[in-house]
């Protein structure tokens, strides 16, 4: 086991360093520095040693501290972590929390509890707990949204009395700087990212293998990109759901989630939000609605199309299941999600059923990639210093990664001898009692085991991909505080809930739709929010030298 952890946390810092990597040519030049630069950079070392050793000094007191008042007391202060997974608490959650909690009482002092919601509760039932005081130290904001919980108050300055430096200085070794400064808020670090794929292959359209072939859909006439997935067109996919309709005609073809824009395209959603977006992210920094692009308009023509072929259900608007966990219940076939390396194990997982994935779209990295769901504490915890030091634990701490990400060793999967896991004897997707698998929004995937099937070093290969990606946004690292607007923000969530469903999921003409939509969202303040919008990137491009 200790071979097996030292390996998967060796991943984490591959990783680490390949963020961090300079130019190899740059070393020669530092043997030219003079004596006197030698002597202060020897001096700058020592002083950055000096605060490394006083942070370990503080985080291991602290850790002594809590052990001991536990010795007294009978009893461990807890830290609760929240997040969501597709279906809700799993069957082995106690269990799961319980060997957590185990390991966490001797390397931290501390209980460890994950609370997991089910992801169509997860936004309301989070922001009912943050404002009410019930306990929940660290979150993802993943569903309520990264700016909302900002606004509301509810995350905690993660920089404040050196909290991070003194008691999480070991993110700083898998976070590269300007990933933490993609999430700064008017110049305040509330959320640290995930460590993900923050670019995405977008438009991966997966369908369930067992479908394309009852469906006799010859697969060899498809080539493949780059990450091995099958490259093909909007007209292909309209021939295969064609077929599958007529092979399946009992199941549902496509399970529809509002994703057309965020996974299907390379539109910006610029200051976090799609009320003023940038249409062309790689070349321009102008604000658009993209309510009346072409784009948007050719999104609807599609779902339309599709509705009235019968490919997506009547419940399309009130069904609140994710859009994996209806085809892992066997009555939907297909859906859209975005591609990345090593995707195809991962929505297979999701959707309990081998999936096959088609690249429809094109690589793109957004301005809010880095931040658009990073983990929070609430400003409200007890004990900062705790939930700090459970954070950093997440990000770097392979026993603890391994039980959030895929429970216990033994009882859910088994470990390989090339470090590799899989199920466990008489378990699967679908029987396992803990399964969250939304490994993209865990803190640090890559400090736990890696699925059989998928490369050893999808870590490093995930780096490459953000690093490597093709279309990236002039507005990368923008992010905007619209609490000044918060009441226009309000008023345009409302008009668009009320407006769009009909029209995205096709149950409307588009013409029809599309002017209703656009009437009731300008009705609500998108153009007066657009401008606000624009004044704010206009004054953090110039600010950062970006035309």
């Amino acid at each position: 086991m200790k071979k097996h952890l030292a390996i998967a946390l060796a991943t984490v810092l591959t990783v680490g360093m390949l963020a961090g990597c300079g130019n190899a040519a740059d070393s020669g030049s530092a043997a030219q520095e003079t004596t006197s630069d030698q002597t202060a950079t020897t001096t700058t070392e020592d002083n950055t040693s000096t605060a490394a050793e006083e942070s370990l000094d503080a985080a291991a007191q602290a850790i002594a501290d809590r052990k001991a008042e536990a010795e007294k007391t009978g009893e461990y202060k807890k830290v609760v972590v929240s997040f969501f997974d597709w279906t809700g608490a799993p069957a082995g959650l106690e269990r799961v929390n319980a060997k957590l909690s185990e390991y966490t009482e001797e390397t931290l002092g501390l209980d460890v509890e994950l609370l997991i919601i089910d992801s169509a509760a997860y936004t309301d039932d989070i922001k009912l707990m943050l404002s009410s005081g019930e306990q929940v130290d660290l979150f993802s904001t993943c569903g309520p949204g990264y700016m909302t919980c900002v606004n509301n108050g509810y995350t905690a300055d993660l920089e404040e009395n050196d909290l991070l430096a003194t008691y999480g200085a070991k993110l700083q070794d898998v976070v590269r700087p300007e990933y933490f400064d993609a999430c700064r808020v008017g110049g305040v670090l509330y959320g640290v990212p995930p460590i993900k794929d923050y670019a995405i292959q977008t438009a991966a359209v997966c369908i369930g293998t067992e479908y394309l072939e009852g469906a006799g859909v010859d697969l060899s006439k498809f080539d493949k990109d780059d990450l091995g997935y099958y490259k093909c067109t909007w007209d292909d996919v309209d021939e295969m759901f064609a077929a599958m309709h007529a092979a399946f005609p009992d199941k549902t073809v496509y399970s529809t989630q509002d994703n057309m824009l965020s996974q299907g395209s390379c539109v910006d959603p610029v200051g976090g939000d799609y009320y003023g977006s940038l249409l062309d992210p790689a070349n321009s920094l102008t604000v658009e609605n993209v309510y009346e692009s072409e784009v948007f308009k050719t999104w609807c023509d599609r779902f339309y199309r599709w509705n009235q072929a019968g490919y997506i259900s009547g419940d399309a608007m009130t069904d609140k299941n994710g859009a994996s966990a209806r085809i892992k219940s066997g009555a939907f076939m297909a859906m859209m999600a975005c591609g990345k390396p090593a995707y195809q194990n991962q929505i297979s997982g999701e959707c309990g059923r081998p999936m096959t994935v088609f690249d429809v779209g094109d690589p793109f990295m957004s301005s809010s990639a880095v931040s658009s769901f990073p983990w929070c504490m609430n400003q409200a915890t007890e004990d900062p210093v705790a939930a700090m030091q459970v954070l950093e634990a997440l990000y770097t701490d392979p026993v603890v990664a391994n039980l959030a990400c895929w429970g216990e060793e033994g009882v859910e999967y088994v470990v390989n001898d090339d470090t590799s896991i899989n199920w466990a004897p008489g378990v699967d997707a679908n029987n396992s009692e803990y399964y969250p698998n939304v490994l993209w929004l865990m803190p640090n995937q890559y400090a736990a085991h890696v699925w059989e099937g998928d490369p050893l070093d999808v870590g490093p290969q995930t780096a490459a991909f953000n690093d490597n990606c093709p279309v990236k946004s002039k507005a990368l690292g923008f992010t905007w505080d619209n609490g000044d607007y918060a009441a226009e923000y309000t008023a345009l969530q409302n008009a668009y809930q009320e407006y769009s469903g009909k029209v995205i999921y096709g149950f409307v003409d588009p013409e029809t739709g599309l002017k209703e939509l656009n009437d009731a969202l300008k009705a609500a303040g998108l153009e007066e929010y657009m401008a606000a919008k624009q004044e704010a990137l206009n004054a953090w491009a110039a600010e950062n030298g970006i035309n």
